[in-house]
């Protein structure tokens, strides 16, 4: 075995025309039992006898990136197969990575796709590259020499190396397999790239390209791909594409307004196997949708879109939309930040927006790059498109569609606004009004844009009454006596309450049936709290509910509550609804109403606090044991692993240590502190001091960041953060105050999944903070996320500050 760099392998390559073949490979999928058996079926019997069998190459080199899954499933069977027919062959393993941070990556990757491995199958994966590395008679390695150290931690550049390896094998192998299941565009470096390359190689970036050692080659170089289930045994064709089956189901949420429920089916079609740049764009948008800004412009980069030559790698990859997202995301970015970065957004947004419309002609991202100039402060670059765009409007003429006419006239009011023409916007959005009746999110962003322009402007904003929108209602924990459902109104932006009993049913039965997006909190998981319906309100009331939680009714279900703890329960889950209907009121831009309130009413009534005295319970001695509400904050550090033994003392004073003096200026606030290693553990009285305490810690990790060297520079802090209840005695080991319970390793499982530089906080943490500081902090929907160490899909939000990014 030898181990060289990629420059020296590719200058000492054999040519074809000698009797030389080379072989590629990839498949970095994991495969089931019966997809492995269908891929060895289909190389053994059907591809390598046609395509090796009869050529007779004098020698073969067999190469592959030795990734997890079919790579080392193409190598063993190949390998095999060659033996047996007497061909002479070697193996070449190309690294991108070394194997351990190849193994992790693999890992985090099937994290993210909610299919981790248990530690016993990530070592035998281990094992079986270690044992195929060994049988290679060549290691290429594609890490530069000296780079190893300081760039592996950088997920960029990591991502760089894959799609060298892609770029290799796509124009250096004279007879290419992959294994591609339909509709998988998978990541930048994956197969689908290595795949779309090799038929079209002038989409090969020049920085990953391999031709200036090119082997000569004669004509024809042939592409098998292979689809690991097709044929499989134990399987069965299904009749209906499930790629366009879950694209549907996306987008009748999206349609319907339900953001997280589009974002999470999106999420789930990914982790079964579906892939598509419209499943990533739906993804996207719901989450833009949702305000989750800053983590959908993170996952938009991930994606690479728009860099260069891989603008055009799919067949369902639109250009103009995936500019107007970005354009989208820019703008919302340039909303949430400080004024002095606010313009430049805005000016970067415009000019992304006016690369869409140059690109297309339509008249949405034209009018959004005018608004977005003039928001810049840039209105002689405003104004003739908001006229070219009135220009376009005029030649499409009326659509016959009631949502293509709201968006034409919308964008008519819009650009006669940016042109001073008042008249005319409040003819046009008067016309727009009649139309989408029901798109309360359509409504909200289009109010949303014309406020921004009338503030810029100094124009009355009466004029966007046209577009009104009804209330955002909560359903509190007790209605005024006599109130009735035939109080009920049949129009709302948005539902949101606690289902404590038959009444709160009925009531969600009729926004239902209005077409009234709900959302309920319930006090129970479904089955539980079927079974305790069955009991204490009959059947009939039970058969209804089921029939609810089966309609496309948004829930949260409130965790760590005691069987006799139902009036606590109760008032927590009311309160939750509350916080979260005030949460989606915010987002859309609406009047919030707690239903029975008077519609003259301000919308500041709510329930109050839930700020329970703790109740006793007895420990097993009985000892008596408080219960509370708390706060509880998890702190570590991505990339700790890697300091240095020389690097840890300069760790403890720079950053556990100035941690430690930012902890003081709380101290009357926090009920526990804890810190070993690179963790910190953080319990407080309620969620506005963790919320703070995050949001300072990560101020100063960041500052101090700047300030260091080595892997301290390079380690980025991750923050969880949730509000539950727990239990308060004193730990018998340490003799000191403690917290215990569920929900303190409910807490500890969210930071792991937690993006570094994030804080991510739970739904419950989110509702409670928009009671205790709703104008401090913005609380962003991140999706419904799997929890480390199996502990399952729950939804997550990012948090920031109300007036800049964290």
């Amino acid at each position: 075995m030898v181990r060289i760099s990629l420059d020296t392998w590719l200058s000492s390559l054999p040519l074809r025309d000698d009797g030389h073949l080379l072989i590629g490979a990839s498949g970095h999928l994991r495969l089931s039992p019966a997809e492995q058996a269908s891929v060895t079926r289909k190389l053994r019997d059907e591809a390598l006898p046609a395509l090796i069998g009869r050529a007779r190459p004098r020698q073969i080199s067999l190469v592959t990136g030795l990734a997890p899954g079919a790579d080392l499933l193409f190598k063993q069977v190949i390998s095999q197969w060659l033996a047996e027919a007497g061909i002479a062959f070697d193996t070449v393993a190309l690294l991108p990575v070394p194997v351990p941070v190849l193994i992790d990556d693999w890992v985090a990757h099937l994290d993210q796709q909610a299919t981790a491995l248990a530690p016993a199958q990530i070592e035998a994966v281990r094992a079986d590259i270690d044992a195929q590395l060994a049988r290679c008679a060549v290691i290429v390695d594609l890490v530069p020499a000296g780079m190893a150290d300081p760039r592996l931690a950088d997920a960029a550049f990591r991502q760089r190396q894959y799609r060298q390896l892609a770029a290799c094998l796509a124009e250096q192998s004279d007879l290419l397999l992959a294994i591609l299941r339909p509709g998988h565009a998978g990541l930048p470096g994956g197969v689908a790239e290595v795949v779309d390359w090799r038929q079209r190689p002038a989409r090969i970036p020049a920085e990953f390209s391999t031709l200036y050692l090119r082997r000569p080659t004669s004509a024809g170089r042939p592409l098998l791909i292979i689809d690991p289930a097709a044929g499989a045994p134990d399987t069965a064709p299904d009749r209906e594409d499930p790629l366009l089956k879950a694209l549907a189901a996306c987008r009748a949420a999206l349609k319907a307004g339900n953001y997280l429920l589009c974002h999470d089916l999106a999420a789930r079609a990914k982790a079964e196997g579906l892939q598509s740049r419209e499943l990533d764009y739906v993804a996207l948008l719901s989450l833009a949708n949702a305000g989750s800004t800053q983590l959908a412009m993170r996952r938009f980069r991930e994606l690479g879109i728009g860099s260069g030559a891989d603008d055009h790698r799919h067949d369902d990859y639109d250009i103009e939309e995936w500019l107007a997202l970005k354009g989208r995301l820019l703008k919302d970015l340039a909303l949430a930040a400080a004024p002095d970065r606010a313009a430049a957004l805005f000016v970067e947004a415009g000019r992304v927006y006016a690369q869409a419309f140059e690109h297309a002609g339509g008249y949405f991202p034209g009018i959004n790059a005018a608004t977005m100039l003039l928001l810049g402060k840039r209105p002689d670059e405003a104004l003739p498109l908001a006229r070219k765009v009135l220009e376009t409007l005029a030649a499409i003429g009326d659509s016959d569609r009631d949502n293509e006419r709201y968006y034409q006239r919308a964008t008519e009011a819009e650009a006669a606004l940016l042109l001073g023409d008042d008249a005319r916007a409040g003819i046009a959005l008067a016309a727009a009004s009649a139309c989408m009746r029901g798109n309360v999110n359509a409504r909200s962003r289009t109010r949303a844009q014309l406020r921004l322009i009338c503030r810029q402007l100094g124009r009355d904003e009466r004029l966007l009454d046209a577009l009104a929108l009804p209330p955002v209602l909560y359903l509190p924990e007790r209605l005024p006596d006599g109130f009735t459902i035939a109080h009920l109104p049949s129009e709302a932006s948005f539902v949101c309450g606690a289902l404590n009993g038959p009444q709160e049913l009925a009531i969600t039965e009729h926004f239902l049936g209005c077409g009234v997006r709900v959302h309920l909190v319930l006090p129970a998981a479904r089955e539980p709290l079927l079974a305790r319906w069955q009991q204490r309100h009959g059947p009939d009331q039970a058969e209804r509910l089921r029939r609810c939680l089966d309609d496309d009714v948004e829930c949260s279900i409130a965790q760590g509550f005691l069987d006799d703890e139902d009036r606590w329960c109760a008032a927590h889950i009311s309160a939750t609804a509350c916080g979260l209907s005030r949460l989606e009121a915010r987002r859309l831009g609406a009047r919030w109403q707690a239903l029975g309130e008077d519609e003259t009413g301000d919308g500041s009534a709510g329930p109050p606090a839930v700020d329970i005295p703790g109740r006793r319970s007895l420990a097993a001695d009985g000892t008596p044991i408080a219960r509370r509400f708390i706060g509880t904050l998890f702190a570590d550090f991505a990339g700790y692993s890697r300091i240095s033994d020389a690097e840890q003392p300069m760790f403890q004073s720079a950053m556990i240590g100035t941690i430690a003096d930012a902890l003081r200026e709380y101290r009357a606030q926090i009920l526990l502190q804890h810190t070993w290693g690179d963790a910190v553990h953080v319990v407080t009285v309620d969620a506005e001091t963790a919320a703070r305490i995050a949001d300072r810690i990560h101020g100063i990790v960041e500052a101090r960041r700047g300030e260091l060297g080595g892997m301290l520079a390079k380690l980025e802090l991750r923050l969880s953060a949730h509000y539950a209840p727990a239990y308060e005695g004193v730990d018998p080991v340490e003799g000191t105050p403690t917290y215990f319970g569920s929900q303190m390793s409910f807490a500890a499982r969210i930071e792991p999944v937690t993006p570094p530089g994030m804080i991510f906080v739970t739904e419950a943490f989110a509702a409670r903070l928009m009671l205790e500081a709703p104008d401090r902090y913005a609380a962003e929907y991140a999706g419904e996320i799997e929890l480390a160490k199996r502990y399952g899909k729950y939804r997550l939000y990012s948090l920031r500050r109300g007036d800049i990014g964290i």
